[in-house]
């Protein structure tokens, strides 16, 4: 038995919503932290990643979006 309640009929749509919602709270602390972090450094022209950070990034996205349609694989 599923300890996620469902709310629509279609359980695909449930996985959706709960993707959504996911994707909602994961943009709003980025949001948060970017203002903290634009308000720090005093210009966005600054903020240029070194490759191995860029490369660290591209990793964490793929893993972020891989953990976003995992909710699709029920």
């Amino acid at each position: 038995m599923s300890k996620t309640p469902r709310v629509f009929q279609d359980p695909a749509i449930d996985a959706l919503v709960r993707m959504m919602l996911e994707l909602a709270s994961e943009s709003w602390v980025t949001r948060a932290r970017l203002a903290a972090l634009e308000a720090k450094v005093g210009s966005v022209e600054e903020l240029v990643l070194p490759p191995e950070a860029e490369a660290a990034l591209t990793a964490e996205r793929d893993a972020f979006v891989r953990k976003l349609f995992a909710v699709l694989e029920g």
